[in-house]
Order: structure tokens, then C-alpha cells, then sequence
């Protein structure tokens, strides 16, 4: 079996350096030794602070990893900037209501780390995403660093119980932070806490009090990410290895279906911002055999069975998360873990092809997963990722013990070949070619 599939491998590693799952676009790092590099900039599509930074000098050359503190800024030519600071960020903010604090209190602590740039000129306004709160950072000329973020907490009331209280007081911080400048002062009255409304407040700063009285450069109209999500799809294809006992019970746990078989289906995921998780999704096919036993009398050798083999399709749904880890040269390493859903489909008696009992559901003829997921560990290159990963099985139809919940001697291992199909929508659409 494994001789019929090689082909299979080959053909699809002829297309493994085609196409980049990656969307760069133009754009310029400053290191932190000050050089400035030109090229091209992975875009991944961020809401929290990037982790990582992909550069290549021009399409098709190597690529090269930098961490955040290996940088002084990130800069998209038409996009965003980010800036590598020293900011105070308050731990404590939160706003997920079951998160939050019972009490009025702030957990600030110093962090580096890459800055989102709304407004730069003598006032500056920059942001950073976290889970649990959206933090503002006001900036001033012999002024330190404002922190404002959005943030909620819990007090007890007269009543005695507990109830949700605000606890962003950014306006009277504003008003007191610019009160030399009477038109940020009054703008910080009616200004919302969004990046427009804090941005207002910074600029009327810059255009009224600042030596130069001129506006600073706003990044808000490219600030917000182009696309928030990205769905990406493909075929898949490869090995699989079945540990099945057989399902009805009677026997010592002798193996009936261990044996190499192919598999193939469709997968899709779900990238969330920064690109480095998706929900992951797959349909899939593989042949399956096993053996149904039937009560046939009790002699003086004891209970007598006889066997029924038969064989069928075996329908696998998945669904699942998956987590991706920068490695040199546009590759990531990936770690997942999910659950399945399994159904025989035209189950068959092999010496006869007539179709088994209808009440026999495929609980009867196919083992139920455990309790813990199946694990994957896979390497991903462009549009092709291949995967390894493992499915364990509880021992039989009639074991209910919690080892073999969690456990089991059941199990199936796969080899899988993934391609993805279409094209990468992170990446900006082709401009047109082409004359009049």
C-alpha cells in the first residue's frame, strides 16, 4: 500500500517552494544598530504587539527573523508603524466581565516591546492590544508617558453585593496631562475613548501649542488592519495506520483492523489575527475493515461465536485548534489538537457484499474516541504542510473505566500531504497589467 501512495507524495512535493502561504508587502525596518533595510515585510495582520518580524530584501530572496528588541521600528509603505518602546502597561486592566477585579487597583510594570504608532509629532499617541484591555499612550514635549487603558473592575454596594464599576477616568488625566494647552484641555472633555477621539486630542496639541503649530503625521486611517481574519483551504492526502480491536466485545483485545491505508479529504482553517493560530476543520475518507462476532451456541469447549468480516468507508470530521511557530526560510513549524466525529458509511460482508443490519450504527463497528484530543505535529512550506498525528480509542463498545476513556488500547496514527488551494487573500490583489 505504502508503494502505491509514493507517487502520490512525489507529485505533490514537486509543488512544496510554489507559492507562499506569507503576505508581504513593501516596507522598511530600523534595527537597532540604526541601519534601515528596505524590502519586503511579512504582514500579520495584528492586533496585539507582533511577536516576530519576517523581512526579505525583494520577492524570492531569503528570508529573515527579527525579534521585537532587535528592532527600533517596523514601517508598511502603505500600511502601519510600529515603534520598539519602553512603556509602563498596567496588568490590571481588564474588561472581559468574568476577569475582572474586585477592587480599584493598578499592576503596572515597565514592558518593551512594539508599539503601534497613531500620531507622531511633538505629541504622540501610540496603542497596544492586549486580551483583556486596549492601552493608549499619550505622549508630550518635558512630559512622561501617559498610560490610559480601557478598564472595569468590581465594588460592593450598599447592598452588599457586587456590582461592575468603570474605572477609566482618562478624561481628567487628559484634561491635567495637556492643561497648559487650553484646546486639548477642552478637547479631552468630549473626546470618546477610541483612537479617532484620543488622536483629536493629541493633534489639537500639535497644531495649537507645539513651537512648530502644525498637525503631526496620523497613521489612523491605515492603523486598523486590513482584514481581521483570513480563511485558506486545500486537499489532503496521505497514510493511515488503524489499531482496531474487534467491536463486539467478546474478545481478549486481538487486533482485527491493523493495517496501512490510504486517506483523503478537504481541510480548511480560520487564521486569527497575527497568523500564528487557526480553527482548524477537515473531511475525510479511508477504507475500513473489521469483524462482527454472533452468539452461536454453548458447547463443552465452552461459548462458540462465529465471525462475520466485513468492510466499509470510514467518514472522519475534525475540528480543532492549530498553532504556528516561525522557523528560517518561510517555513513554520505547527502544533495542534482536536476532536473527531466518526460514521461507517456502506458497510459491506465481504464474502457476500450485502449491506449489515441497519440498527447497527457505527458505534457498533468503529471504536469512540477518549477523552483527550487527538495531538498533531507538522512543518508547513508555502502551500504545503505535512503532518503527523495520533487518534487514541477507547478498548471496545462495552469498557466504561476511565483509563480507557482517557486512554485506550485503540488508536490511529496518520501520515498526511496537505495542499493548499486558491489564492492567499492576506496578500494584496495583483494590480492590473496591462495598457490602454
Amino acid at each position: 500500500m505504502l508503494r502505491r501512495l509514493l507517487p502520490l507524495f512525489a507529485a505533490f512535493f514537486g509543488f512544496i517552494f510554489q507559492g507562499r502561504a506569507q503576505a508581504y508587502e513593501p516596507g522598511l525596518l530600523v534595527r537597532a544598530t540604526g541601519d534601515t533595510l528596505r524590502g519586503e515585510i511579512e504582514n500579520g495582520f495584528w492586533l496585539e504587539p507582533p511577536a516576530f518580524i519576517r523581512f526579505r530584501a525583494a520577492a524570492g530572496a531569503p528570508s529573515q527573523l527579527f525579534q521585537p528588541r532587535q528592532l527600533r521600528a517596523v514601517v508598511f509603505a502603505q500600511g502601519r508603524y510600529f515603534r520598539y518602546e519602553l512603556l509602563p502597561l498596567n496588568h490590571a486592566a481588564e474588561t472581559n466581565l468574568a476577569k475582572l477585579p474586585r477592587g480599584n487597583y493598578f499592576d503596572v510594570k515597565q514592558d518593551s516591546l512594539l508599539a503601534e504608532v497613531l500620531v507622531d509629532g511633538p505629541a504622540g499617541l501610540q496603542r497596544v492590544v492586549q486580551p483583556g484591555a486596549v492601552h493608549y499612550y499619550v505622549s508630550a514635549p518635558g512630559q512622561p508617558v501617559l498610560e490610559l487603558s480601557d478598564r472595569k473592575y468590581l465594588r460592593m454596594n450598599q447592598n452588599g453585593s457586587w456590582e461592575v464599576a468603570d474605572g477609566n477616568n482618562y478624561r481628567n488625566l487628559l484634561a491635567l496631562y495637556f492643561g497648559p494647552c487650553p484646546a486639548a484641555a477642552q478637547a479631552a472633555e468630549r473626546a470618546p475613548f477610541t483612537a479617532a477621539g484620543l488622536a483629536a486630542v493629541v493633534q489639537a496639541y500639535n497644531a495649537t501649542c507645539s513651537p512648530a503649530k502644525q498637525a503631526g503625521r496620523s497613521w489612523l486611517a491605515t492603523a486598523k488592519p486590513r482584514r481581521r481574519m483570513s480563511l485558506q483551504g486545500g486537499v489532503l492526502a496521505g497514510a493511515r495506520y488503524n489499531r482496531i480491536e474487534n467491536m463486539t466485545g467478546f474478545t481478549d483485545g486481538a487486533c482485527v483492523d491493523c493495517r496501512v491505508r490510504p486517506f483523503g479529504g478537504l481541510y480548511a482553517e480560520l487564521f486569527q489575527p497575527s497568523r500564528t493560530a487557526a480553527v482548524y476543520g477537515e473531511l475525510s475518507l479511508s477504507p475500513y475493515s473489521n469483524q462482527l462476532l454472533y452468539y452461536n451456541g454453548y458447547s463443552s469447549s465452552g461459548t462458540q461465536y462465529f465471525a462475520v468480516d466485513y468492510w466499509a468507508l470510514l467518514g472522519t470530521a475534525r475540528l480543532g485548534l492549530r498553532f504556528y511557530f516561525p522557523l528560517p526560510r518561510e517555513k513554520q513549524f505547527m502544533l495542534g489538537m482536536g476532536y473527531e466525529l466518526n460514521s461507517i458509511i456502506r458497510a459491506r460482508v465481504n464474502s457476500t457484499g450485502t449491506a449489515l443490519p441497519n440498527d447497527l450504527g457505527t458505534k457498533d463497528l468503529y471504536a469512540a474516541p477518549t477523552i483527550l484530543p487527538n495531538l498533531t505535529l507538522g512543518w508547513r512550506s508555502g502551500r504545503t504542510t505535512i503532518s503527523a498525528d495520533g487518534q487514541s480509542y477507547r478498548n471496545n463498545a462495552g469498557s466504561f473505566d476511565l483509563f480507557s476513556n482517557l486512554v485506550g488500547s485503540n488508536y490511529a496514527l496518520r501520515l498526511a500531504l496537505a495542499y493548499r488551494l486558491g489564492r492567499n487573500h492576506d496578500a494584496p490583489a495583483p494590480r492590473p497589467t496591462g495598457g490602454n
